[in-house]
């Protein structure tokens, strides 16, 4: 793994999580009551924006591939990746939220903090994963380290 795409990767992702987090405090507005289950659906629901958009953006930005080489299975396995990123996330979110008693430590910050924290954590798994299992296996990442990689 090159750190030029690495670095990609957290702009992209760093751009994307912003966007997600961003529609995740939209979408637990639109929910009005703030219980476990709608801050569940609120993370579940802005996932999967964060999912489409960050699969497309680091299609064509992180591992450098042209419009060719997207094709279904190659989505199948990024949200395979991206489910798991989820659970992590989700879990995390809870840990942080909940077990660590955030809401009483830091308020209202308690759930957008929540969130981006257990995301950031669960992106050390998934930029693994995808370099690997998504992108390398339609050519796009270079499978031997070198120059320019």
């Amino acid at each position: 793994m090159s750190l030029t795409r690495y670095a990609r990767f957290l702009v992209v992702g760093a751009f994307v999580g912003i966007l997600t987090v961003g529609c995740r405090e939209l979408i637990g507005r639109i929910l009005v009551v703030d219980t476990r289950l709608t801050f569940t659906v609120s993370i579940v629901l802005a996932y999967a924006f964060g999912i489409t958009l960050g699969f497309l953006l680091n299609h064509r930005f992180t591992f450098d591939a042209d419009g060719t080489s997207r094709n279904a299975g190659m989505f199948l396995r990024f949200v395979v990746v991206a489910v798991i990123g989820l659970v992590l996330t989700w879990l995390l979110s809870f840990t942080f939220r909940y077990a660590a008693n955030l809401d009483a430590q830091i308020g209202p910050a308690a759930k957008p903090a929540a969130f981006a924290i257990a995301a950031l954590l669960a992106s050390l798994i998934t930029y693994p994963l995808n370099a690997r299992f998504v992108f390398s296996a339609a050519g796009t990442v270079p499978t031997t380290t070198g120059r320019g990689s």
